[in-house]
């Protein structure tokens, strides 16, 4: 278990002087969501041999529709190389469904497709249980308080961006 050195955070020091990498918010939250990722894949997404950017394509597709790989890019964080390596895949599988865009000869539109939404109707229910219990860790308040702290977090983020 990693050890909390919550002074640091209190008094980080000038320019964060006293900030050790571990100390860091993209350590901590990056080895936190490494964890997150890998129960999601054991408890969910190996059973249906689907990886999690594959999962993640899949959930903005049913979340926002069709799109262009950009603009689902773009809502979802995912870099290109996740993207494009997971949409082969997706594709193979006959789960997504890639087409020319008519407005641009470079750019096409996704969709997800009648087995990619089943596949997605099957997943979800576990997804959301799993979830579901980790949140459970956590009081009403603390829910609240981590909510407004990840949103904060996250508008400095993309101002810094």
């Amino acid at each position: 278990m990693i050890k909390s050195n919550v002074k640091n955070w209190i008094k980080p020091g000038t320019d964060g002087a006293n900030l050790e990498v571990g100390d860091f918010l993209s350590v901590r939250i990056t080895n936190l969501s490494t964890l997150l990722l890998r129960i999601s894949k054991r408890r969910y997404l190996l059973e249906h041999e689907i990886s999690l950017p594959e999962w993640r394509v899949l959930t903005m597709l049913v979340r926002y529709g069709a799109g262009t790989t950009r603009a689902l890019r773009d809502a979802s964080k995912m870099d290109k190389g996740q993207m494009s390596r997971a949409l082969p895949g997706l594709e193979k599988r006959k789960l997504v469904q890639r087409t020319q865009d008519e407005t641009h000869e470079l750019r096409h539109v996704l969709e997800i497709t009648e087995n990619g939404l089943q596949l997605y109707q099957r997943i979800m229910p576990k997804a959301r249980r799993a979830q579901a219990v980790l949140l459970k860790h956590l009081t009403i308040d603390e829910r609240k308080a981590l909510d407004t702290v990840i949103n904060k977090l996250t508008a400095a983020a993309e101002a810094e961006d």
